[in-house]
C-alpha cells in the first residue's frame, strides 16, 4: 500500500510533536473490497505507549448466510487503541511491579521500541475486525426458496415406506 509503509518507532519518537498522520485512499492489501478504503491514522508516541487514532470506510461484498445472494455493505469503524512498547509483555511488567492488570485492560498489544509500527498491516487487522460474523442480506431474509411440491411428490409421498411415518408427523 502506498504511502502506508512501517514507520521506526524511534524515528516517530523524534518527529515533530511526536506524532504520525498518514490519509489513506487506497485497496489494502490481502482484504478485498469494492471500492478503496478511505479515512486517516494517526499515530502519536507517548513514552511506553504508542496511542494510534483512526477512521476509515469502504464498501465490500459478502453473501448472505440465509439466502446465499451476494450484497454490499458499508465498512465503516472508528477507533483508538493503545498500544505497550517495551520488550516484555505488560503483564510481566505489571507482576514484577505488583501492579493490578486490570488498570490498563485498554493495552491489548505489545511492540518492541527498537521495532516498527506498520499502519498498512494495523488498517487491514482493524478492518478484518469488523466483518461481520454472520451476514444477511436484510432483517428480515427468508432464506432459500422452498421447493414447490408438485402432484409427483404427492403420491410418492403416499408411497412412502410406512415405517417412516413417525418421522414425518415430527416434520409436521
Amino acid at each position: 500500500m502506498q504511502g502506508l509503509e512501517p514507520v521506526l518507532l524511534r524515528e516517530l519518537l523524534f518527529l515533530d510533536l511526536s506524532r504520525r498522520h498518514w490519509q489513506i485512499d487506497c485497496l489494502v492489501d490481502g482484504f478485498t473490497s469494492l471500492t478503496p478504503v478511505r479515512g486517516w491514522i494517526e499515530a502519536e508516541h507517548c513514552g511506553n505507549i504508542l496511542k494510534v487514532c483512526s477512521e476509515a470506510s469502504t464498501i465490500i461484498s459478502l453473501c448472505c448466510d440465509r439466502c446465499l445472494r451476494q450484497f454490499n455493505q458499508e465498512l465503516n469503524y472508528r477507533t483508538r487503541e493503545l498500544i505497550w512498547l517495551g520488550k516484555t509483555s505488560l503483564e510481566e511488567q505489571m507482576l514484577n511491579k505488583e501492579l493490578s492488570i486490570d488498570a490498563v485492560d485498554s493495552l491489548v498489544d505489545c511492540l518492541d521500541p527498537n521495532g516498527t509500527f506498520d499502519p498498512g498491516r494495523w488498517l487491514f487487522e482493524q478492518l478484518s475486525l469488523r466483518l461481520p460474523t454472520v451476514s444477511y442480506c436484510r432483517i428480515n431474509c427468508p432464506g432459500p426458496p422452498l421447493p414447490r411440491a408438485s402432484k409427483i411428490d404427492k403420491n410418492q409421498e403416499n408411497s412412502v415406506d410406512p415405517r417412516w411415518n413417525v418421522l414425518r408427523q415430527l416434520k409436521l
